[in-house]
This record gives structure tokens, C-alpha cells and sequence, in this order.
């Protein structure tokens, strides 16, 4: 296994992700604008880990995506989430003309995230619980699921952080439900794998101070996050003031989860994934 190295002075960290937007890389953005990193001695460089296995990877990766290390927690793999940045997924169900609410979708067709991706389950478990049975119609990314809803091919269509409510309310498109309401699921932060959290403890405690200020500086710096959306994100300056409210009801501002609620989000994910009892708490939630 490859180990990072120093550069400059710096130590080299990776950090993976899924999806590169503002659910689960807005901490990283405000972290190396504010210069928190170079404050503690650090550089991180962003890894897509789409097409990585986990044992190709450094051992200093951390991973933005909890849910997938929670996924990967319940087919048996060793991961520690230990910062929660996000634990109402920041996915949006959206619905053309006349469709206006779930009962509206029994029976017609949905745009959705490929089957392997955690947000499909999400929303074919949502519409299972309010007794929705849409056709769900898996799509490579939200333009395409977009473009599939305004031209009419679908009626409906689950769109991510890539393209905020904003960004799409108003284009012949009606925001139906927020997944976020329907889900508390720990979705986004920083996750290690057990090797990492073992050996190197104080590393993990420096990247969750790291996010914790990066935190900080969402809900307290007006300026320093529209500056992040706007140019880290392609957000247009118009819709900044929208999308700062936005962001801050979506983010969870402590970091940390409760015991019940990620219980509940790991027999949930098992279900959706036809995982056996998840096993408990304590051993894959470790706050940092």
C-alpha cells in the first residue's frame, strides 16, 4: 500500500469522494480557502474514488461520502465515520406540470440515480413508504436526469447538490419533496478506514478540528461561503443569497449524530440493501 508523503513541509493527505458538489466537498472548500489546512500542517488532495478499489488507496484517505462507508459497513468492510457533516441528504425529488406530490407519481416514470448509487435506494424506499409505485428510470448524472424531466420523457426526477433549487425551480420544474425530510442519514463528512483510525489517531483528530472550524465558518461567515459557492461551485451570483440559506438548513451544524438516529439510518440502508443487523453503533461511529 502506497503511503502519502511530505511535500513542501506538508503532510500529504487524500481525500475521496463520489460526487464532486456541494454536499459533500463544501467543508474541504471552505477548509483550503480558509487556509485550515496549511494552518495544521497539511495538504489534501481530492481523489475520485468511483473507479478506485479501497485497497489501492494510500492509507491517509479520508472519505467524504458516509453513506457509502456506512454501506460498506454493512457488507463487513472496517470503516470509522467520524465527522458528520450532512444527515439529511441533500437530494431533491422534482416533478413537471401537473405532478405537484408523491401520490401524484403512482404509475409514471421517475429519473434516478444508477442502482448502485445510495440515493436510488433512498427514494425507492421513500416512495415505497407513502405507497408510491413509480417507474423509476436510472440516469448517469442530474443533467441528463434534468433534461430527461423538462423535455417530458419522465415526470419526474431526482436531482443532487449539482444543481441547487435554485437552479431548477422555475424552469418548468416543481420541487416535490426534499429527501432530507423523509431521510436522517449520516450522507456526508469524514469517514477512515479502521487501519487509518488505529494508527494514526492524532491525524483524525486534526482533519475533525480541520472540519469542525470549517464548519464554523459556513454558519458564521456570510462572505466566505458565497464566495465558496460561487467560485468552487459555478453558482450564479444571483442566487447566492437563496442557496446560503439553503446550504445552512441542509448541514448539520454540530458534527456529530446520536446513537438512535444512526441505528435507525443503518437498519434502514441494510434494508435497502438487503444487508443482515447491522452491527452496533460503537464500532463504526467514532467521533472524532
Amino acid at each position: 500500500m502506497r503511503i502519502a508523503a511530505r511535500v513542501c513541509g506538508l503532510l500529504t493527505v487524500q481525500l475521496g469522494y463520489k460526487a464532486f458538489d456541494i454536499h459533500e466537498l463544501l467543508c474541504h472548500f471552505i477548509a483550503r480557502r480558509c487556509g485550515l489546512y496549511n494552518t495544521e500542517g497539511l495538504q489534501v488532495v481530492l481523489v475520485d474514488t468511483n473507479f478506485v478499489a479501497a485497497g489501492d488507496l494510500p492509507l491517509r484517505t479520508f472519505h467524504a461520502a458516509c453513506g457509502a462507508a456506512l454501506d460498506a459497513v454493512l457488507r463487513g468492510d472496517d470503516y470509522k465515520l467520524v465527522f458528520i457533516a450532512c444527515d439529511r441528504p441533500m437530494f431533491w425529488l422534482y416533478g413537471r406540470s401537473p405532478m405537484q406530490n408523491l401520490d401524484d407519481l403512482q404509475a409514471r416514470s421517475v429519473a434516478t440515480f444508477p442502482d448502485a448509487a445510495p440515493p436510488a435506494g433512498m427514494l425507492a424506499s421513500v416512495l415505497a413508504e407513502n405507497g408510491v409505485g413509480a417507474e423509476l428510470l436510472p440516469a448517469r448524472d442530474d443533467i441528463s436526469r434534468l433534461g430527461l424531466l423538462l423535455n417530458g420523457s419522465v415526470c419526474g426526477a431526482l436531482l443532487s447538490s449539482l444543481l441547487l433549487p435554485p437552479q431548477v425551480l422555475g424552469r418548468d420544474a416543481h420541487l416535490i419533496t426534499y429527501l432530507g425530510d423523509q431521510i436522517r442519514l449520516p450522507s456526508t463528512g469524514l469517514a477512515v478506514r479502521g487501519d487509518l483510525f488505529d494508527r494514526e489517531p492524532s491525524l483524525v483528530a486534526t482533519m475533525c478540528a480541520v472540519y469542525r472550524e470549517a464548519m464554523h465558518r459556513i454558519y458564521n461567515d456570510d462572505d466566505v461561503l458565497q464566495c465558496s459557492l460561487r467560485e468552487d461551485f459555478n453558482l450564479p451570483k444571483a442566487l447566492l443569497d437563496d442557496s446560503v440559506s439553503l446550504v445552512r438548513s441542509c448541514y448539520n451544524r454540530p458534527g456529530t449524530s446520536e446513537t438512535g438516529l444512526l441505528e435507525s439510518a443503518a437498519r434502514r440502508l441494510a434494508a435497502q440493501t438487503g444487508a443482515g443487523e447491522p452491527p452496533p453503533v460503537g464500532q463504526w461511529y467514532a467521533p472524532g
